[in-house]
């Protein structure tokens, strides 16, 4: 079943009823759906689907491509000379009538001289554009495709109609794959995939989401157990030393100078590891809210990442030696909420920024708020901070993924906090909450003081 992606096929569907040359470029992290979305919005159109294979050579690719557009299965179909002459076969059948012609892993045919970009473009500036095609190429490797194919000096730059980035699914969506679960589990499901449709569909409907987590995580013969080495390996030359970075962000070691003393990589050369991982968006860098650069910290956005390097090592003996069962109380369960705490903002965020109806500002910002009170010299931290686009006024946001109710402290730790930023203008304050809130927190519920529990988020 396909799940999700509405907005994204509805965009398809636009261009593909244009009837004129439509040119999409589809790109984004492995396993995110970008074969399933095309496959999705192909199904009951006329389509030759064809998929590059990594490390084939140029013939092995023509005589591939040369098989979908015979549409056969057997070995007796005609062979292409060239693949000038294939693209030509592609845009006779175009000429009077819609076909979508895909390019699934682009990158993978793309040789260093750029010869397969250039022989594109062209075909496109002299055949496809006077034709009834709809192109779309796609490809994971996303730097790849921002620079080589996206690139202001590259042959495709200025011909495409469609740009479309496909991002994992936020935390509404993710939890549709599940919609039995509790909101707590739904949580926890998407603190764990990250949205990511190939992981979610790992997970089994018959199983609770404790056995599911046994299953794919903690079990060294299932997909998710390995998905993250051989990510790595796929990407990087030295995938030893940018695990230990990745370990020691996702275990609360967010400062260069502390993941270089936790890795025992030279500060000169960890640079090198961090800005790669940040161009793979396994990790991110972020400074607070109007806040100075050298203030910046680091931490893994990839939730998957996130999730099997703050428990998989710890519990790596018990894996391996089968034991999993008897650990995974004590060793990952017991530390869930604490896990969660991080993962929660973001689920908080992404409901103000994207679900939340009627919020009291127009949005410019979000991000979150740490730093210093000039006052008590108090180290402050704000999980959420969203700044106006027309005026001072701010949205100021706490969130506790814990088992007891929030109280009326939380209040007015807030408002110093909110002091300690130095905000001018009104402020509009929203607390999350796994486990509700106290009477007293109740009674201050008013159009500045909005209460959520994580229930009513995912309602």
């Amino acid at each position: 079943m396909f799940i999700a992606r509405e907005n994204e096929l509805a965009t398809l569907e636009e261009k593909h009823v244009s009837g004129g040359f439509e040119f999409a470029i589809i790109y984004g992290r492995r396993r995110v759906g970008k074969t399933r979305l095309i496959e999705e919005f192909t199904k009951d159109k006329d389509c030759i689907f064809f998929s590059a294979m990594k490390d084939e050579s140029r013939q092995q690719s023509l005589y591939q491509l040369s098989k979908c557009i015979a549409g056969v299965d057997d070995d007796d179909f005609p062979v292409f000379h060239s693949f000038q002459s294939a693209f030509h076969e592609i845009a006779i059948r175009a000429k009077d009538g819609r076909l979508v012609f895909v390019i699934d892993e682009f990158p993978y045919l793309e040789d260093d001289d750029g010869y397969f970009s250039s022989l594109l473009q062209n075909t496109i500036d002299r055949e496809f554009k006077h034709t009834k095609l709809f192109l779309i190429i796609s490809g994971s490797s996303v730097s790849f495709m921002e620079d080589e194919v996206l690139g202001y000096e590259n042959p495709f730059y200025g011909r495409s109609t469609l740009i479309m980035k496909l991002q994992p699914l936020d935390y509404y969506d993710t939890a549709r794959f599940f919609p039995g679960y509790t909101a707590y589990e739904k949580a926890v499901l998407y603190g764990v995939t990250g949205g990511i449709p190939f992981y979610l569909e790992q997970f089994s409907p018959g199983l609770d989401l404790k056995e599911n987590l046994k299953r794919n995580f903690f079990n060294s013969s299932c997909v998710l157990f390995n998905e993250s080495d051989n990510l790595l390996k796929e990407e990087l030359r030295e995938p030893a030393n940018y695990k230990a970075v990745i370990s020691a962000i996702a275990n609360g070691k967010t400062k260069y100078s502390e993941i270089a003393d936790a890795t025992g990589i030279k500060s000169g050369v960890l640079s090198k590891y961090l800005n790669k991982l940040i161009e793979l968006r396994i990790i991110s860098k972020k400074k607070p809210i109007g806040g100075e650069e050298k203030k910046s910290i680091y931490y893994v956005s990839d939730l998957y990442f996130r999730f099997w390097f703050f428990f998989v090592p710890r519990t790596y003996s018990s894996i391996l030696s089968g034991r999993i069962q008897g650990a995974f109380h004590v060793a990952i369960w017991r530390l869930m909420n604490d896990y969660m705490g991080p993962v929660f903002e973001i689920i908080c965020r992404e409901y103000l920024e994207y679900r939340a109806l009627g919020l009291p500002i127009l949005p410019r910002e979000a991000g979150s708020w740490w730093g210093g009170a000039p006052r008590t010299r108090k180290e402050c931290e704000i999980d959420i901070v969203i700044t106006s686009a027309v005026d001072d006024d701010v949205i100021i946001g706490s969130c506790k993924f814990k088992n007891t109710a929030v109280g009326i402290d939380e209040l007015q730790l807030m408002e110093e906090y909110a002091d300690a930023m130095g905000t001018r203008g009104r402020r509009y304050y929203y607390f999350f909450s796994l486990s509700g809130f106290t009477d007293g927190m109740k009674s201050k519920a008013s159009d500045t003081v909005h209460l959520l529990t994580c229930d009513s988020i995912y309602q």
